[in-house]
């Protein structure tokens, strides 16, 4: 048995807490905020669960995992068929895209485009440094041009000729136009279109975790931020203001570019200039209460556009089966920003006014709008700059070399990863742990690798 010590309370914390916690060993978790969860928790507004943001546990969860989140929730883990749609060419087109809706709505060009690149594809060079390179050898001019570089310059905040191909690589799973075809195909069938989402809101996962950690010994200290980790030859000393607390291993989900203030003893003058380097994009969520049953049908709406400062607006009513008001509905429209642009520091009103603006632009229904809420995230999207990645990948390996020390999660590592991925990041973690208390870093090394091959699932 060993002591370990686990900052951070949400998914990837959590799973490899109810994982180390169910073999024996003494966990504590310290989380800084007053709920579990981080941003796959849940909270109410007007009576109704909503989420920080749009989210969905996708079917291509690794089976021992779904199985574990299956054995926690039971029948409030709902099947869901996806009913979403995209703006494109002044147009709406159901997403997950289906052939039928592309050949009705799109203009020829695009398929007329789109095959060319298919016949042109394999005299292209493959793959490229940059973010607009890689999209653009995999699929195509058009399909890049008209669908990615809009979408990633309005969620990463700069041209995607100046984002690293690597993120390409983690958020664009189809390799080539005919692998959109298959996809197509593929998503036309009820099966190809399902999600998993819990009946009480998409934090049911998290607060259910949590219970489990408890229930197998665990603790979890809320409100309880971790300001200095001191890393020992043979402990670790943890400083809060709630005081000191002792453990053999440190397990770390917050955010990698910090932990160079708070590890002791400190790291090289470079690791400080690396951390500093990189950007993260915020979000602010402004959520419309509305005094009507439903806005629309669907349950998300994506907007890839530069017309728009919504990125995508998602209803959770129509997520789930659950217990919501039959007379109001809640929306949530997502916009992306710098924590430095004045739209971040809008007020309420402000916010919702440019909310409804768009929506009407775009000839969405009128709302009977009855309140307007904000959430500001000031650290969601991590942006893979051509011109930082040296200095990621030095903080990537410093991060990974500290002893007693492992950060994992999508802030502990830097990716842009879904649910599943950081729950398999904090089971594989628990189970890189002997019963002894000897941490393998080899099972631990054959995850790290693992990992790297993530793909997004939108």
């Amino acid at each position: 048995m060993t002591e370990l010590a686990i900052v951070g309370a949400g998914p990837a914390g959590l799973m490899a807490a109810w994982q180390a916690a169910k073999a024996g060993h003494e966990v504590c978790i310290y989380e800084k905020a007053n709920a579990v969860g981080g941003m796959s928790a849940s909270f109410s507004i007007a009576g109704q669960r909503v989420d920080f943001g749009s989210h969905r546990l996708h079917p291509s969860t690794p089976p021992h995992l779904l199985e574990s989140i299956k054995s926690l929730l039971g029948e409030d883990l709902q099947i869901r068929e996806r009913n979403g749609r995209i703006r494109l060419y002044n147009q709406w087109v159901a997403f997950p895209l289906r052939t039928t809706d592309l050949i009705k709505h799109l203009p020829l060009k695009f398929s007329i485009g789109s095959a060319f690149d298919i016949v042109k594809r394999p005299f292209l060079m493959s793959g490229g440094e940059t973010f607009e390179d890689e999209v653009r050898s995999r699929l195509g001019k058009t399909v890049s041009d008209e669908f990615y570089t809009p979408y990633a310059e309005k969620l990463w905040g700069i041209h995607p000729s100046k984002i690293d191909a690597e993120l390409a690589r983690r958020r664009v799973s189809a390799s080539s136009p005919l692998a959109i075809v298959r996809r197509l195909i593929k998503s036309s069938s009820s099966t190809g279109r399902a999600f998993l989402y819990p009946k009480n809101g998409y934090g049911q996962i998290v607060e259910a975790l949590a219970d489990a950690v408890v229930d197998a010994g665990g603790k979890i200290e809320l409100n309880h931020p971790i300001e200095h980790i001191h890393l020992k030859d043979d402990f670790c000393d943890l400083k809060s203001p709630n005081g000191s607390h002792s453990a053999e291993l440190v397990w770390t989900t917050a955010p990698l570019n910090v932990l160079p203030n708070i590890v002791h003893p400190s790291p090289d003058k470079e690791i400080f200039e690396a951390a500093a380097s990189l950007r993260v994009r915020g979000m602010l969520l402004v959520y419309l209460v509305l005094e009507q049953p439903n806005f629309t049908e669907y349950d998300a709406h994506y907007f890839p556009g530069l017309q728009t400062r919504i990125a995508r607006l998602s209803e959770p009513k129509n997520y789930r089966d659950g217990n919501d008001p039959k007379d109001q509905t809640v929306l949530c429209a997502e916009l992306p920003c710098w924590t430095s642009d004045s739209l971040w520091s809008a007020s309420p009103k402000e916010l919702g006014d440019i909310v409804c603006a768009d929506l009407q632009s775009l000839g969405l229904p009128e709302v009977n709008l009855a309140a307007t809420e904000v959430r500001r995230l000031p650290s969601v999207y991590p942006v893979f700059e051509t011109s930082t990645r040296q200095e990621r990948d030095l903080l990537l390996r410093w991060g990974n070399s500290l002893n007693r020390l492992s950060s994992f999660g999508r802030q502990g590592l830097i990716v842009p990863d879904n649910i599943h991925h950081t729950l398999a990041m904090g089971w594989d973690a628990a189970h890189s742990l002997a019963g002894d208390g000897d941490f393998s870093e080899e099972s631990w090394s054959s995850a790290l690798n693992r990992f790297e091959s993530h793909v997004v699932e939108d």
